[in-house]
């Protein structure tokens, strides 16, 4: 993969130039070594004009400019590499570094020759597992650096230096793009396998509070201490999206599962009351799909991962309630449950839930349980059940077509649902059809 990028250095190079690797990369290569990702790879170029290195890349399929603010050329053949070329043409290698958020990220290395640049101990905070800011106004030229920050830490799992921490809670966060702060959420998900370390962070630099008021509404919401000895909503939701990244490489759909665990709770804290010293959520299930559908709309989500969180936070405490009622429960009801939702990635949501307790619980019988159930009524889990009989099958028995097809094709599937044969439901439509 790089082969192609020293070959394009090499051009560069014949035309004066010098071409770097920079941020990222830089990074995980000393972290990692050649086992570092090459995917996303940024390279900075100097001593040549934007327009002269397209031309170079014109031998190399092309290159495309985008951004406005920050200008980067993506390479048509493989748009994960980033070329850049200082706005400055004096600047320094050094006054490059110094334009980095991190100094872990302010790190260049020639890519022909390996050396590294390094003028901010960028090589030391990596040693010591810190992230640190390169300067003072750091945070003021882009907010967003702080959610950077927090999940860095979280995917390194790294501690962010105290005065960083400081310049993070004076931050102003309000004009932050929500679309951009949803990417960043959506690395501390995905990429690390302690989200908790970054969301901890969060709420201590007071980007909860400031940015996500209902996560931080989850703070001090009580719970029931026998169903959950670890504490409240919020040291609960931050065990499940623990165990939720350990369970996210066998999901199809891994940024579902992982918003879901991050707010599966989300509707306790309007739902949560004390009766009788007992503390109870009745509802929250139903509240958390409509608040989840709320906070993923701010961010700009996409619309079929809002459609999809929102589903899993309806329906994720149904494999262990159904368990715990197995000796009652009917096929229909599990004919249903897999008609609204792909089961196996419910499985996963419900199993960080079951276990993010602060003790060790075992979720294999519910698992095993309800899976055998689908199995024996000859049900794909993954897909929903699809209606035997159609409009052109009420058609064929000589009905007209209107709007009571609607309500006797409602009325076929039900019956489908209760386990009744296509014969069954056909001839009950002949009765209908001559009546």
């Amino acid at each position: 993969m790089t082969y192609m990028i020293k070959a394009i250095a090499r051009d560069i190079a014949a035309h004066g130039g010098k071409a770097f690797y920079t941020g990222g990369y830089v990074r995980d290569r000393l972290l990692l070594g050649e086992a570092a990702s090459g995917q996303d790879i940024d390279i900075e170029v100097f001593s040549l004009t934007r327009e002269e290195l397209l031309s170079i890349l014109v031998n190399y399929g092309g290159g495309v400019v985008v951004g406005r603010s920050f200008p980067v050329i993506k390479l048509k053949n493989n748009p994960q590499w980033d070329f850049t070329v200082p706005e400055e043409a004096s600047a320094s290698y050094r006054d490059a570094c110094a334009r980095r958020d991190f100094t872990i990220n302010a790190m260049m290395m020639d890519v022909l020759s390996g050396e590294i640049l390094d003028f901010s101990g960028g090589q030391e905070d990596l040693e010591k597992r810190i992230i640190r800011h390169t300067s003072a106004d750091v945070f003021a030229v882009d907010p967003l650096r702080a959610y950077r920050a927090v999940q860095l830490a979280a995917r390194l799992d790294f501690a962010i230096n105290p005065v960083t921490l400081d310049l993070i809670k004076r931050c102003p966060l309000q004009y932050i793009k929500p679309e951009r702060i949803m990417e960043e959420l959506r690395k501390l998900l995905l990429l690390s396998s302690h989200p908790s370390i970054g969301l901890r962070y969060m709420r201590g630099t007071g980007i909860l509070k400031r940015r996500h008021p209902m996560l931080f509404s989850l703070i001090g919401c009580k719970q029931s201490p026998a169903n959950h000895p670890e504490g409240d909503v919020w040291e609960h939701t931050l065990q499940v999206v623990d165990v939720a990244a350990g369970l996210k490489q066998q999901s199809r759909h891994p940024e579902a599962l992982m918003f879901a665990a991050l707010l599966h709770d989300i509707g306790k804290p309007a739902t949560t009351r004390t009766r009788e010293g007992k503390i109870t959520a009745y509802g929250h299930d139903l509240e958390g799909e409509k608040l989840a559908r709320v906070f993923l709309n701010q961010l700009n989500a996409a619309g079929n991962l809002t459609a999809a969180v929102s589903k899993l936070i309806r329906e994720h405490m149904h494999p262990v309630l159904l368990y715990k009622t197995r000796d009652k429960v009917s096929d229909k009801a599990i004919r249903k449950l897999v008609n609204r939702i792909n089961v196996r990635e419910l499985l996963l949501l419900a199993e960080a839930d079951f276990k993010g307790r602060g003790r060790e619980r075992d979720f294999e019988p519910v698992r095993e349980w309800l899976t055998q159930r689908i199995k024996s009524l000859g049900l794909d889990p993954e897909r929903g059940i699809v209606p035997w009989l159609g409009g052109k099958d009420l058609i064929a028995l000589g009905m007209k077509p209107g709007n009571h097809f609607r309500r006797i094709l409602d009325a076929a599937f039900e019956m489908q649902l209760e386990g009744k044969s296509r014969e069954e439901i056909l001839d009950w439509l002949n009765h209908q059809a001559k009546s």
